[in-house]
């Protein structure tokens, strides 16, 4: 059998999630767009479309923004699992991808809370143990700063060394716990790698952010002088290019997933034969 321990590149990362974006980009934005455009939706009804009034309206009632970001979060967890399994063709058509994506979502929010909450305790006991001490010995004040960025630190390698933690959540069977030791496997020995596409990634999101939001900002700004509720409806305009971030995001990752995941089955099965 023919075996090969490489992984790809970035150039063929991108230009393969690139194709398959292409390929597929009605049904992958319709799935992307569904948070955004019920976020809209939602904030819309219960604040009204106008900007100007919007942010105003959303402070003084702090339960009913609260009720809806967690529903947004929610949706957009959902709605991740069914592109995920869309892309990876584990549903044929959108609607498919959603009705099949109840069992992945409740994986990949039941597993993320608790990753989330195992990082959360273990940064905050960190930062008490390493303030405690520095405030029981006396030592110099600029040492908090010291373990600030120590912490920062910390929580950029985990952010990188798990950052495909959701796709076994999704994809694979495993068990929870499971996924986290073989999420950190899978990034373990190619940390470089992986953290330079994530800065790619950033790179190109920041850019098409920047060059569609400044356009449509000033489209927004001209109409926001006729009628603040106009420009609020024209709002509807950042939704295809949240999706596009989205999508942008997602699949150089789940891409960069699949080719780890790959390597690591034909590593065991070379391990097996020999």
């Amino acid at each position: 059998m023919k075996n090969t321990h490489s992984s790809l590149s970035y150039s063929e990362l991108l230009a393969r999630s690139w194709k398959e974006i292409k390929n597929r980009f009605a049904p992958f934005m319709l799935l992307a767009c569904i948070t955004p455009a019920l976020s809209w939706l939602l904030l819309g009804t219960a604040f009204g479309f106008s900007p100007l009034t919007q942010h105003v309206l959303q402070q003084q009632h702090p339960l009913i923004s609260l009720c809806i970001g967690i529903f947004t979060a929610l949706t957009s967890s959902y709605c991740t699992a069914a592109l995920i399994l869309f892309v990876c063709k584990r549903a044929e058509t959108p609607l498919q991808a959603l009705l099949v994506a109840f069992r992945p979502f409740l994986r990949l929010f039941i597993g993320g809370f608790l990753f989330s909450v195992l990082i959360s305790v273990s940064l905050i006991l960190l930062a008490l143990v390493l303030g405690g001490t520095v405030y029981i010995l006396g030592a110099p004040e600029f040492l908090y700063a010291l373990i600030l960025l120590l912490l920062i630190l910390a929580g950029l390698l985990t952010g990188v060394y798990f950052c495909l933690l959701p796709y076994l959540l999704i994809l694979s069977k495993q068990p929870v716990f499971s996924c986290f030791r073989n999420a950190f496997y899978l990034v373990k020995g190619r940390f470089w790698h992986t953290f330079g596409l994530l800065i790619i990634l950033g790179c190109i999101i920041t850019s098409v952010a920047m060059a569609t939001g400044l356009s449509l900002g000033l489209l927004l700004f001209m109409f926001s002088l006729v009628s603040g509720t106009l420009a609020g409806i024209l709002n509807v305009l950042w939704i295809p290019i949240t999706g596009l971030l989205t999508l942008l995001f997602q699949i150089p990752l789940l891409a960069l997933y699949l080719d780890r995941n790959t390597i690591k089955q034909s590593q065991r099965e070379t391990t097996e034969e020999q």
